[in-house]
């Protein structure tokens, strides 16, 4: 990590002392060390209720620039509690000190009762399968999903004893094919033209259609 840590003045305060747990009020900078790979920027806040010291991460981070050239990273901290990040003079996220960090400055209105517990009587699903619910006697569960449509026609353009693809006219046999060892040679298949202008070419078969008596398996709602 190349990151800073901005200490608070107090008179307490022993360079001589510090070390990686000395309070710090800022922490702001790169750091691609093992799994971590982005810029920090932490807060250190006071409850002013309980006196506690927290971190505050933003949400919002720039990834570091990883190659051999040097980059600038510059926070800018404004006096109406918002933030700006720039890599290189250029601005890369920005956020609010109130609204953007993790945990939240200002703490939720509402939380979940932690004194709460579940009520032994609670059930979890919404809907259940009826019990009393029975297949009725005309399902048929082996009916397909999709059907031919009986009305459906050949088109009167469709060229059934034409293929859909046909050996390319304009390729020749390689100078150097042994049809004793390499077998008959073939012109590799391209679209047949004649089927460009049509509705199609080779075996029709009708659409398929969904099947109005489908049911699909029987089963309890």
């Amino acid at each position: 990590g190349a990151y800073i840590k901005l200490l608070k003045d107090e008179p307490t305060l022993d360079i001589a002392t510090m070390d990686n747990e000395s309070p710090y009020v800022i922490m702001f900078g790169p750091d691609a060390c093992g799994d971590t790979n982005k810029v920090h920027f932490i807060l250190r806040h006071q409850n002013p209720i309980s006196g506690e010291w927290e971190e505050k991460h933003a949400t919002d981070t720039p990834t570091p620039k990883k190659d051999a050239k040097s980059h600038l990273y510059t926070l800018v901290v404004k006096t109406d509690n918002s933030y700006e990040i720039y890599v290189d003079l250029d601005v890369k996220s920005k956020g609010s000190l109130l609204e953007d960090m993790s945990p939240p400055v200002n703490p939720s209105k509402v939380i979940d009762d932690p004194t709460d517990s579940k009520p032994t009587d609670w059930v979890d699903e919404k809907k259940i399968k009826d019990p009393d619910a029975t297949k009725p006697d005309d399902w048929d569960e082996d009916a397909p999903k999709k059907i031919p449509d009986a009305d459906a026609t050949i088109p009167s353009d469709w060229l059934q004893d034409e293929p859909d693809n046909v050996p390319d006219p304009s390729a020749k046999m390689p100078s150097d094919w042994d049809e004793e060892e390499d077998g008959d040679w073939e012109a590799p298949l391209v679209p047949n033209p004649k089927c460009k202008k049509v509705s199609g070419c080779g075996e029709w078969t009708r659409p398929l259609i969904d099947n109005p008596d489908y049911k699909g398996n029987g089963r309890r709602l």
